[in-house]
């Protein structure tokens, strides 16, 4: 029986948090929805998963179980609620050492992590999700690796970044590339063909005129999507229930990246879109 490309949802949920299902088979990135204050970070203090901040968007996003959990890389903005969510709602949690180690800190079980390396194809259902290791966006604050159990609270800067990843999913109705951070490995997607970029543009506008060009040329131009859904541009120190903003002009441009992506749109015919916050589409149909 043919499959149905409309079966194919995904959910998104700020940063790069994004769920994928087929309403079968269900796959998590990130999952980070305590999203404590950028005062409390940039002032010192401790930080912790708010189980009812992730409850209620579990609920609010209608994320009931889970087959599997990735982890783009060890920041606090994508690591710090996985583990607690594959206690919710089941999965294994796969990511660096580093992000084994946050899993460790929070009492998950080792049956219930896997550490990753690129190229490695994982299988869940009709899913196939293969790792594809990256760089970091340019200016990390917190580079290295967590080297022991990370319990928390703790500072935002104990949650080093350890490996950086994009992950393929592959399904029979169609392929997404789901790609955190902005920056890139020349070459590294070339020949990748993809139906949906999840595009991260965190601090590209931070970045030079050049570097936001060779950005799109080795991501978006190397992987011919015919959608384009930019992530991790969303003020992540807001509460999920408030209406996003870009991040704080001290941290970001976010004008300079809107006009990359208007222009380069417009001269490649390849569409460019904002998924809101919980909102869910059929990227394949």
């Amino acid at each position: 029986m043919p499959v149905d490309a409309a079966s194919v949802r995904s959910t998104f949920f700020g940063t790069s948090s994004i769920h994928v299902t087929d309403g079968v088979t269900g796959i998590l990135v990130d999952g980070f929805f305590t999203r404590p204050s950028l005062l409390r970070i940039a002032l010192g203090r401790p930080i912790a998963p708010d189980p009812g901040r992730i409850s209620d968007a579990l609920s609010r996003g209608g994320v009931e179980h889970l087959d599997a959990l990735f982890v783009a890389h060890s920041h606090h903005d994508h690591v710090m609620d996985s583990p607690e969510v594959v206690k919710r709602v089941g999965g294994v949690l796969h990511g660096s050492e580093s992000t084994v180690n946050v899993g460790r800190g929070t009492g998950l079980g080792e049956e219930s992590m896997r550490r990753i390396s690129d190229g490695d194809t994982y299988v869940f259902g009709d899913f196939t999700v293969r790792v594809l290791e990256g760089v970091h966006s340019p200016g990390d604050r917190y580079p290295g690796r967590i080297d022991e159990p990370l319990v928390p609270p703790v500072k935002a800067s104990a949650y080093r970044t350890g490996g950086c990843y994009s992950f393929l999913f592959e399904h029979p109705t169609g392929t997404m590339l789901v790609h955190p951070s902005a920056n890139f490995v020349p070459h590294k997607f070339d020949g990748l063909d993809v139906d949906l970029l999840y595009l991260g543009i965190g601090a590209l506008g931070a970045q030079s005129a050049r570097f936001r060009n060779d950005y799109w040329r080795h991501t978006v131009e190397a992987t011919r999507p015919g959608l384009v859904i930019p992530v991790h541009w969303d003020h992540f120190g807001r509460s999920l229930d408030k209406k996003p903003r870009p991040m704080p002009r001290v941290l970001d441009d976010f004008a300079k990246t809107r006009e990359l992506l208007d222009r380069k749109s417009a001269e490649s015919g390849i569409p460019v879109r904002f998924q809101r916050p919980y909102e869910t589409i059929t990227p394949f149909s």
